[in-house]
């Protein structure tokens, strides 16, 4: 009678096997882990920065305009020669335009936190802004150019267009260029609230602001 064929297993075996086992689970790879960020504040931050809620609505920030090359995830960075750089491993936690539109929100919502109109209660105050420009070069600085427009509700009234550069310098690495960009977001947020406060007769006409048709 033809005995069967034994199989043993070494103990120096198994661990082997088992490694290639979770690593074709794992499907391991030597690729870095990626990062993602945001322009909203740490929630500690915006926590420490929070006011109280407006007795009314009077403003309602429409979705942002961003360049077409930045509507990707991934982060585009200018380069020491000039040339630009897609990050693959670094990207948006959500579409920049949102990201943009978020930050400005949370500083409108602390600068005009309890005002109140002081003509035509119930009017609302319609915010459009259209980022024309988000350079960041790394080690350098970053450039946010931005072109916003405040229209009422109240289409009889002019509106006001405003624009503005901001530049915020930023040491090398990709930390620095991260708070760099969420610096520029804050700036331009302050910048249109300046503009709103100015439109509601609580603050001093913006001088960047310009009357255009209703």
């Amino acid at each position: 009678m033809t005995s069967r064929p034994q199989i043993f297993w070494t103990t120096r075996r198994i661990p082997a096997l088992l490694t290639a086992a979770s690593c074709t689970l794992a499907a391991c790879s030597t690729e870095p882990p990626t990062r993602f960020h945001s322009l909203q504040p740490a929630p500690s931050a915006r926590a420490a920065g929070a006011a109280s809620v407006p007795v009314a609505p009077l403003w309602e920030l429409l979705p942002v305009k961003v360049p077409a090359q930045l509507e990707n995830p991934q982060w585009v960075v200018r380069l020491a020669d000039d040339t630009l750089a897609l990050l693959e491993y670094d990207r948006w936690i959500a579409p920049l335009g949102e990201e943009i539109r978020a930050a400005v929100a949370l500083r409108l919502g602390a600068a005009l936190a309890g005002e109140t109109p002081a003509a035509a209660p119930g009017k609302v105050w319609r915010i459009a802004i259209e980022v024309e420009r988000f350079d960041a070069a790394v080690g350098r600085a970053v450039q946010l150019e931005a072109e916003w427009l405040i229209r009422s509700s109240d289409s009889t009234q002019a509106a006001l267009r405003c624009r503005a550069v901001f530049v915020v310098p930023v040491a090398s690495g990709l930390p620095a260029l991260a708070a760099g960009q969420r610096a520029a977001a804050v700036r331009l947020g302050d910048a249109v609230a300046v503009a709103l406060k100015g439109v509601l007769g609580s603050g001093p006409a913006p001088g960047c602001a310009t009357a255009v048709p209703g």
